[in-house]
């Protein structure tokens, strides 16, 4: 099943036009609901205004002698106070006295006209109290007049809901103010937005140096966003990171061409040598014996690189079995000492007389080992001493310790010993290997929830510190 590619904007038309949208929307419920409250509020406070209306109209048509009278300008009356109560339109209005025929009738023209005007022609019952209601589409008030606390007649007002319900002068404030909120809110959204996307299409641009080989990039520092300011540091961070690591590929390849070359070279030459009898008996032999040593160098450096990356890559275990530290140690040093015992260098062992137990994987400890060993005799110039002690570091573990006396590891890359690939100045000129031995040991050490560390170096020696947790 094909599926139709992604059609993918710029972050700021994007993020732009989501804003505006979610504003657009906001603002039309904050308007619809304004709306909504000011005809509300509106159609109230007329109302309550056209009750105080009929109010006045009845006392204005009274002659105070119980009788109703309705003044000769009452026509200029009605519409002096309509506007002094701020009603707008018009309105019918009826007096009704006590006779069944209205002594007075002004109809508002929209009801003249208009087929659905409510029938105020009827005289209403009389009572003391204002009665309104709601008929087809007019509000109609009903107010009593009263003489000596007794209703004498009546007055109805028809008062057109839509005339009673017209803000129409506020829908056109009220849409005004909105339209000019979302245009100052997208402006501000738009710049805020471009203002976002300059670091980001920075880094972008950062990226595709990165991609074309180039790590020495700057990012912008002096961003104000905690989580961008994060985001980019992490990148320079990485880049830098990146860059290291690219510059000890170039130099692994370099150095595994060069450890390589010349073992193989020497190989050839030297079998080619014996093959066609330049050298024979005894110097012959020699030339095996040196093939062979050479050819011993030759599988170190692909078991080292087969290892790691097995390890790296998740495919060996390691196990969590009990293990006497000490015994472990002394069977470590006494074979590693037979090896190397003709090169004078001395292993002395300092194992308490109380057992260590602790968790782990015998193999690995001893890889960890003599590892740590090999590097300490490659260390020395001529003859040197190594001593391994065991102790017990806290309560939860227990401490191998692997000092000896060269000349230690310069302070400026005591930091990178741990790191892949890495060889110090020395190794470089003198030793050879692919510099993931320290790097592979530290590895087996965090499986079995421990550490390696490098506790002291200095021009009198180096002390390593592996840590296993102890059986409880």
């Amino acid at each position: 099943m094909r599926t139709s590619p992604i059609r993918r904007r710029t972050l700021l038309s994007r993020w732009t036009f989501r804003y505006v949208l979610t504003l657009f929307i906001g603002l039309l419920t904050i308007g619809l609901a304004s709306i909504l409250w000011i005809r509300q509020e509106t159609v109230h406070d007329r109302k309550q205004s056209l009750r105080e209306f009929s109010q006045v109209a009845s006392q204005y048509v009274t002659d105070g002698k119980g009788s109703i009278a309705v003044p000769k300008d009452f026509y200029e009356w009605i519409d002096r106070t309509q506007r002094l109560y701020q009603l707008p339109g018009q309105f019918s209005l009826t007096v009704f006295d006590r006779g069944d025929a209205p002594v007075f009738i002004k109809k508002a023209p929209l009801i003249a006209a208009g087929s659905s005007t409510p029938n105020i022609d009827s005289k209403p019952v009389l009572t003391d109290r204002i009665q309104t209601a709601r008929t087809g589409g007019h509000y109609v008030l009903i107010a009593p007049v009263m003489s000596n606390h007794s209703p004498i007649g009546s007055i109805v007002i028809a008062y057109s809901y839509s005339d009673l319900a017209n803000v129409n002068q506020n829908y056109v404030l009220i849409v005004s103010l909105l339209l000019c909120a979302g245009l100052l809110g997208w402006t501000i959204i738009y710049f805020l937005s471009w203002n976002l996307r300059k670091p980001i299409v920075q880094l972008s641009e950062a990226l595709n140096k990165m991609e074309a080989g180039d790590y020495k990039v700057t990012v912008p520092d002096r961003v104000k966003e905690k989580e961008i300011h994060e985001l980019l540091v992490s990148f320079q961070t990485m880049a830098a990171r990146l860059g290291t690591l690219e510059e000890l590929r170039t130099e692994l390849l370099a150095g595994v061409t060069h450890e390589l070359k010349t073992p193989v070279a020497s190989i050839h030459g030297l079998i080619r040598a014996v093959r066609d009898q330049v050298v024979t008996d005894r110097e012959a032999e020699e030339f095996l014996d040196i093939s062979l040593e050479q050819t011993r160098r030759l599988q170190n450096m692909v078991t080292d690189l087969l290892d790691f990356n097995s390890f790296a890559s998740g495919a060996i275990s390691v196990r969590q079995d009990s293990i006497d530290l000490g015994k472990l140690l002394s069977e470590i040093a006494y074979q590693w000492e037979l090896l190397y015992q003709e090169e004078g260098v001395e292993v002395a062992v300092d194992i308490p007389e109380r057992a260590c137990m602790a968790v782990g994987d015998a193999s690995r400890i001893q890889q960890i080992a003599v590892n740590l060993l090999n590097n300490s005799r490659q260390a020395f110039q001529g003859r040197g001493s190594i001593v391994i002690a065991l102790s017990e570091h806290s309560e939860k573990f227990c401490e191998i310790s692997i000092r000896d006396d060269g000349p230690g590891i310069p302070e400026a890359e005591q930091a990178h010993i741990f790191e892949r690939y890495y060889r110090g100045e020395s190794k470089k000129l003198s030793i050879g290997g692919l510099g993931l031995g320290l790097t592979y040991s530290r590895m087996l050490a965090i499986a079995m929830k421990g550490e390696l560390n490098l506790k002291i170096s200095s021009p009198k020696g180096t002390a390593f510190q592996l840590l296993l947790p102890k059986q409880l």
